[in-house]
């Protein structure tokens, strides 16, 4: 055979053959199709370890049911996200009354200005509770959280000559302040600060939040837990901790009006695995009021949801487990939460 003959036999035959080769090709990748197709769904395995058993839901003090307002998706997303399959649940033990704390609430009202030698304590079941014309200070003798404050709208005095607070050194004090009384644990040393300006207006005696620091007479510093692995930690109210402290800043120093630390130590030895909801049952939990209006400044009835993701509660008041909770932020400062751990895990 001749090369010309050579070359017109594979003109005529190469388009058939790249035919067949698609054709064959075309019938594999349907076979391998119709196998995976047949074969039985892999399930996930999800790590679980429930050592607690069923457990209480978190607990909140002063908020609302979710219930009786009317909700809309208006996420990046455009539906509710699964957060995750599982995690984890932290044991919070309770803390017994300590040997000489006598001495260190004492110490602490000293701190705060109070003349220990003329206001002595009444202890008020587990709470020591410092009171005089100006100022009030309670104290959990089991772990020394504490609550204090001055009666500052009494007092507008102390706003004479107060100064524009700076942040960084309004942190500074808030943190010596703290370790002063002893209550700043390790676990607030390694998470977030924030600082609030205030401005408070003596003749109207009201307080008003600012972003102007030479408009604010006040400031919050608040304090927060470092976030749990990839997920962060929201308190009781979101927009402020239950840790914080607020003063008033002048050419001699700083005055302490409020503060408060309502911490509870977590136990790192002491950890569940749980499973957690879906995002379509936390979006069903808020719509049927199994949720927790957090805040609604506007009280709003149709709330337009921007964001979901889960974090993990921070109490305020004793309870527990450190757990977590689909938060729900809204148009207008809305926030509601939803327990995260599937509610078969609850006790009822």
């Amino acid at each position: 055979m001749s090369l010309t003959e050579l070359s017109y036999y594979l003109r005529k035959f190469l388009p058939f053959g790249i035919l067949i080769l698609l054709i064959i090709l075309i019938l594999y990748y349907l076979v391998q199709l119709a196998i995976l197709s047949i074969q039985p769904e892999q399930k996930t395995n999800i790590s679980l370890d429930p050592v607690f058993g069923k457990i209480k839901p978190p607990i909140l003090g002063k908020t609302t049911s979710s219930a009786g307002l009317n909700y809309t998706i208006d996420t990046l997303e455009g539906t509710p996200i699964t957060a995750t399959s599982s995690a984890d649940v932290y044991f919070l033990p309770t803390s017994p009354v300590r040997f000489g704390y006598r001495e260190k609430i004492y110490l602490m009202a000293k701190t705060l200005g109070f003349d220990t030698e003329v206001v002595k304590h009444k202890l008020e079941g587990k709470e020591a509770v410092f009171k005089d014309e100006n100022q009030t200070l309670t104290i959990d003798i089991t772990n020394f959280n504490f609550t204090y404050e001055y009666s500052f709208e009494n007092h507008p005095d102390i706003f004479e000559g107060a100064q524009a607070p700076d942040k960084t050194i309004s942190i500074s004090n808030a943190i010596e302040f703290l370790k002063t009384v002893d209550r700043y644990p390790a676990e607030l040393t390694q998470g977030k600060t924030n600082a609030i300006l205030i401005k408070y207006d003596p003749a109207l005696r009201k307080i008003f939040l600012t972003k102007e620091e030479l408009s604010a007479n006040m400031i919050e510093i608040d304090f927060y837990r470092p976030d749990m692995g990839s997920y962060i930690v929201v308190s009781p109210e979101y927009y402020n901790s239950q840790n914080y402290v607020m003063m008033v800043q002048s050419s001699s120093g700083y005055k302490i009006v409020k503060a408060q630390v309502h911490f509870y130590e977590k136990s790192e030895a002491q950890i569940g695995i749980y499973p957690i909801k879906t995002g379509d049952a936390a979006w069903q939990a808020l719509k049927t009021g199994k949720g927790w209006a957090i805040q609604n400044p506007n009280v709003l009835r149709d709330v337009v949801i921007k964001e979901m993701f889960m974090g993990y509660l921070d109490p305020d008041i004793y309870q527990e487990y450190l757990q977590p909770v689909y938060v729900f932020l809204g148009e207008n400062n809305f926030v509601a939460y939803v327990p995260a751990v599937a509610d078969e895990y609850f006790i009822e």
